[in-house]
């Protein structure tokens, strides 16, 4: 029982000095009760904050701080409430790495091997999701290969999960995929109470778990309990960061990840569609009339839109789109064909230049077979469209725009479609997000 008082009293002055020195942190820590639960660290399911006695009483005041706004960060955000089916695990590290250069940029002293990867900067929980899920899904593809070269004989690469250095010289805890599966889905924070034995090994770099939402039973919360939970964040979210201010000591790198987390995701099918039926020539006509108005006793002309003309296709090859989106934008550019009649679909694969072309008629299902591999460079795309003469109804790019070499604006409409969140200089760009 005294272990547990020590706990509680280093919990509640840490408590306490967010409040005076980090008044962001320290007002929304207030929001969450501290209880004693059989998790390896720390997690927190947006109600709660459940920490390991051991765990809470092996780090340094600094450390404890730190920990606590990391799991404030997660509620912030709303990440116990923007999972999805995607893997826990997985969510876990990627929102860590969301949060964790946020913390550092307001003084924070992380704990030992904390995730912090500056590939991933100012990039969301989503996006470093998709990027994980993709570099996990290259390595098993990667490790397939060697192991079939090899005969299969147990020859097979070295591991390449994602490793991060540790910090001050310590290693990385081990941890096994089933505890750290145990660990992102207890709705319940059980209590310490529980055997030991059900208390997992903490995740690689992780120290403070995000669980899903729970509603007032502890039951898996609803979509609607979900958004009412991350609406009132938000607005807890605004008033911390307002009276921060007022104490004259505002959180850096806030406002922008808060403002983010709370759009919600672009219909980027329905945007393509829009963008390529805009381009299709149209008309009216009486005949047939307008169906969504003949139940009213109103015959008023329909639209007519005869086919699209040639739509020209350009796919960065260097590495940067997965295979997920990929799949993704091919079915509903075939979706759209079937619709729009295009005279014909150019697929043009670049990286630092054009690799291939493909071509697909009319309705015909789009495949896309990419090629290349280097560096990345948008003008020898349009440059082909110049040389091969063709006059394009629109050209689509799909990208993640990291490069600076754009050509001149061309006089055919231009859709960028990316993974990222930069802008392109000219034209629209839009926003695919993997299901």
């Amino acid at each position: 029982m005294k272990v547990q008082n020590s706990t509680e009293q280093k919990l509640t002055r840490a408590r306490t000095q967010l409040l005076l020195n980090q008044p962001f942190f320290g007002t929304l820590c207030l929001r969450l009760k501290l209880v004693s639960g059989s998790v390896p660290t720390m997690a927190t399911d947006g109600r709660r904050i459940a920490f390991n006695p051991a765990f809470v009483d092996g780090l340094k005041p600094a450390e404890l701080e730190a920990t606590l706004a990391h799991e404030i960060m997660h509620c912030a955000l709303g990440h116990h409430c923007r999972r999805g089916e995607r893997d826990p695990k997985l969510w876990n590290e990627a929102a860590d790495l969301a949060i964790n250069p946020i913390l550092v940029g307001n003084g924070f002293t992380l704990p030992a091997g904390a995730l912090i990867d500056p590939s991933f900067s100012d990039l969301s929980a989503e996006e470093i999701y998709a990027r994980l899920l993709r570099d996990k899904n290259d390595d098993s593809d990667l490790e397939s290969k060697q192991t079939a070269q090899q005969g299969g004989n147990g020859g097979g690469g070295a591991s390449q999960n994602r490793q991060h250095p540790p910090q001050n010289g310590q290693p990385l805890a081990t941890s096994s995929d089933s505890a750290t599966q145990k660990a992102s889905s207890w709705g319940t924070l059980a209590p310490r109470q529980a055997q030991e034995s059900c208390v997992p090994e903490p995740r690689p770099g992780g120290f403070g778990e995000v669980l899903d939402a729970t509603d007032d039973q502890g039951n898996p919360a609803s979509q609607a309990e979900k958004s009412r939970q991350q609406h009132e964040w938000s607005i807890a979210a605004d008033q911390a960061i307002c009276s921060a201010k007022a104490c004259g000591n505002e959180p850096a790198q806030i406002e922008r990840p808060l403002h983010e987390s709370r759009e919600s995701a672009q219909d980027w099918r329905a945007l393509l569609r829009d963008f390529i039926a805009a381009t299709t020539p149209s008309d009216y006509r009486w005949s047939p009339p307008n169906r969504r108005h003949i139940a009213s006793g109103l015959y008023l002309p329909s639209v007519h839109r005869s086919g699209v003309g040639k739509i020209v296709i350009a796919v960065d090859t260097s590495g940067s789109i997965g295979s997920k989106e990929l799949e993704q934008f091919a079915a509903e550019i075939s979706a759209i064909s079937d619709e729009a009649q295009p005279e014909a679909i150019h697929v043009v694969y670049c990286d630092a230049a054009v690799q291939s072309v493909q071509e697909f008629g009319s309705s015909e299902p789009v495949r896309l077979e990419p090629k290349g591999g280097g560096g990345t460079d948008f003008r020898p795309a349009f440059e082909w469209v110049e040389i091969n003469g063709i006059t394009p109804a629109c050209l689509i790019y799909l990208t993640d725009l990291c490069c600076d070499s754009y050509p001149e604006p061309p006089q055919y409409p231009v859709l960028w479609v990316t993974d990222s969140r930069r802008i392109a200089p000219f034209a629209e760009t839009i926003r695919i997000c993997a299901d």
